[in-house]
C-alpha cells in the first residue's frame, strides 16, 4: 500500500481523539466494486468507535453523524482515479466532481460540504480504485487485500500512541 496514503492519513487524524472521528461508508453492495465503502465499514465494525454504513445514500446519515459531534468525517468509497485496482487516495470536498471521482460525486460532494460547514470537522473522501462497477454481489478478487489494507491504515491512523 502507497506509503504516502498512509502518512497523509496519519498526519490528517494525528491528535484527534478516536471517538472524534467518523468512518462512512458509501457504495452499493450489488454493483460490484461499488461496494468498496461498506465493505470496508464491515472491517471497521468493531475496530473503532465510529463506522457508519451510508449504502448509497450518504444524506440519510448526515443527522446521526452531527450527533456525534465529530472533528474529522473520512468517507470511504469507489472512486475512478485513473490507478491500479485498489490504489487509494485522500480527496477532498469540493474535489469531487472536478475529478469525477465518485460514483455518487454529485451527493457526496454536496453532504461533505454541508457536514464541514455544520460540524467544523475535517471531511474528506478516502477514495479507492474500483475494478469493475455494475451488476453483481462481491468486491472483485484483486480487491480483497488491497482492501484489508487499506482498513489496517485506517484502524492504525486513529490509534492512541
Amino acid at each position: 500500500m502507497d506509503a504516502i496514503f498512509q502518512k497523509e492519513l496519519i498526519i490528517r487524524l494525528q491528535g484527534i481523539p478516536p471517538e472524534k472521528v467518523v468512518f462512512v461508508g458509501v457504495g452499493n453492495r450489488m454493483r460490484g466494486d461499488d461496494a468498496i465503502g461498506p465493505v470496508l465499514i464491515d472491517m471497521l465494525s468493531g475496530e473503532v468507535p465510529h463506522a457508519i454504513d451510508a449504502d448509497g445514500a450518504p444524506e440519510n446519515v448526515t443527522a446521526a453523524i452531527r450527533r456525534l459531534k465529530p472533528l474529522a468525517i473520512v468517507f470511504l468509497d469507489a472512486a475512478s482515479l485513473g490507478e491500479a485496482p485498489g490504489s487509494a487516495r485522500v480527496v477532498e470536498a469540493g474535489e469531487l466532481e472536478k475529478l469525477e471521482a465518485s460514483v455518487h460525486n454529485f451527493s457526496l460532494d454536496v453532504v461533505m460540504e454541508y457536514l464541514k460547514a455544520s460540524t467544523g470537522a475535517d471531511v474528506f473522501l478516502v477514495g479507492v480504485q474500483p475494478e469493475r462497477v455494475g451488476e453483481g454481489e462481491g468486491i472483485s478478487p484483486a480487491l480483497e487485500r488491497p482492501l484489508k489494507e487499506i482498513a489496517i491504515i485506517l484502524k492504525s491512523s486513529i490509534k492512541k500512541d
